[in-house]
């Protein structure tokens, strides 16, 4: 959850926030003030709670414009938001050289505070990570977690770099399968306190599977479904701690995984060479560019390829768009792989297909990234609906 901080003199309109706040599932309350509440109480409060957003009543603007520049003094990471009832020009000037960007016209709705939040915060605090990369099957058994689980270990073992590999399906992920590997933690209790991580907290949750480090779902235990502040959250922190992130999604995009699509440098969509499969991977193409993102950062592998089945070729004709990689058919060496729960060796056909894959991935131009887009987050949670 989003920690906030809410600074008003009004009783009601304190007690009507809260309230909105308590039942979003989206904020966590962690201070009010009182109505009579000196500056230096506010300041402190701040300073020891910490909060991301700090929610305050414009109309106190006597008091908050002494709050403010000792927040600033002490280089808070909070986000200000004010709200007001109605403001003119020379107002809103006002506000914006206390560094007070982002406002809210009373009376405002739960929807109308997570947009402002969610702008706010992607505009200030962005996730600067241009080495998130994100894996969606075309349609289910297209083997995108087997493509992200091996480029992950190419990147880590034949290009000798930091890789967190994230397994981003909370409901449906097989990846604790596959590795055999047990996940009381592992995602969920990394989302739900991903506000609060840590270094020496980050272990319980992550682990090291052949060289590279995973964040692990566990479909047995299901849970509720996450928010987009919690893979925000997720993504600030550990977006400086590795140098590549991949994330393996369903195709399902939902307004949390929202979050990990528009923040990628590269969207993978993994088919198979059977016509079902390319047509479902051309309308995810699609979909994605209809919610906004670049068509540049769009790239479909083609997974289980072999001589002498549908052509590259054929393949692009039914996409009309480029194949971006392809991974070999290696059926028996992954079988084996899965029965041991372990990745394929470096140098079998599918091992050299997931390197030539990872260099091409290394070597994907930058680009730019949209920020503050609530609504391109609504897009995409709504895509597939």
């Amino acid at each position: 959850m989003l920690t906030v901080a809410l600074v008003t003199s009004n009783a009601m309109a304190s007690e009507a926030i809260a309230q909105m706040m308590d039942e979003s599932g989206l904020f966590r309350l962690v201070y009010r003030s009182s109505a009579v509440a000196e500056v230096h109480e506010i300041v402190r409060a701040v300073r020891s709670t910490d909060p991301e957003v700090l929610l305050m009543d414009l109309g106190d603007w006597e008091r908050v414009a002494e709050v403010m520049p000792q927040l600033a003094h002490h280089n808070l990471r909070v986000l200000p938001v004010g709200f007001l009832e109605d403001w003119t020009v020379g107002q809103q000037e006002t506000f914006e050289r206390a560094k007070i960007r982002d406002l809210l016209r009373e009376p405002f709705s739960p929807a109308d505070l997570v947009r402002t939040v969610y702008e706010g915060l992607h505009r200030a605090h962005p996730i600067t990570n241009r080495n998130i990369l994100a894996f969606l099957p075309a349609k289910a058994g297209s083997g995108a977690s087997t493509a992200a689980l091996h480029t992950a270990a190419a990147l880590a073992n034949e290009f000798h770099r930091s890789v967190l590999l994230v397994e981003g399906d909370r409901r449906s992920g097989v990846l604790s399968i596959l590795l055999n590997r047990e996940t009381p933690r592992g995602l969920a209790g990394a989302l739900q306190d991903a506000g609060e991580l840590t270094d020496l907290a980050w272990r319980n949750y992550s682990e090291t599977v052949s060289g590279f480090d995973v964040l692990l779902a566990d479909p047995a235990r299901r849970g509720p479904l996450p928010t987009w502040a919690q893979f925000y959250q997720l993504l600030r922190y550990v977006q400086s701690r590795y140098e590549f992130v991949l994330a393996d999604l369903p195709e399902v995009v939902n307004e949390a995984t929202a979050e990990i699509v528009r923040n990628a440098r590269g969207v993978m969509i993994v088919c198979t060479p059977e016509l079902p499969s390319i047509k479902m991977a051309a309308y995810r193409c699609a979909e994605l560019e209809e919610c906004e993102v670049p068509q540049e950062r769009i790239h479909v592998v083609l997974n289980r390829f072999e001589r002498g089945g549908l052509s590259v070729e054929d393949a692009e004709a039914a996409l009309e768009r480029p194949v971006f990689a392809t991974l070999p058919n290696d059926y028996a060496r992954l079988r084996d792989a899965i029965l041991e729960s372990r990745v394929v060796p470096a140098d079998s056909p599918l091992g050299r297909g997931a390197r030539a894959l990872a260099e091409k991935l290394g070597g994907l131009p930058e680009g730019s990234q949209k920020q503050g887009r609530f609504s391109l987050l609504q897009k995409l949670g709504r895509m597939m609906e």
